[in-house]
């Protein structure tokens, strides 16, 4: 879904994700997409990352970090109308 909303993402080849490795703490994925351009690919991550931790938000998935130890009493997420809060600002379009 990520992959989808991200500008200049081809549909074909379809992106895919493959689980890259098992580490102490966490797996590790990867996604793997293909762009109609090589240009401004410093943008175009930046945009992908973007999408995928809107899609973890909107799914209820939280990311943690290695220093997890056990399950909050309420989860961790950004409900979509604080994503913005002061003092940050939407994406420019």
């Amino acid at each position: 879904m990520a992959a989808k909303r991200t500008p200049e993402v081809l549909a074909d080849p379809p992106p895919f994700v493959r689980q890259k490795s098992l580490g102490d703490f966490c797996v590790t994925y990867e996604l793997n997409a293909y762009t109609s351009s090589a240009r401004d690919m410093i943008g175009k991550y930046h945009a992908l990352h973007a999408n995928i931790l809107d899609v973890f938000n909107e799914y209820g998935v939280q990311i943690m970090t290695p220093a997890y130890e056990l399950d909050p009493a309420e989860p961790k997420i950004v409900p979509k109308e604080r994503w913005y809060q002061e003092p940050s600002q939407p994406p420019a379009k």
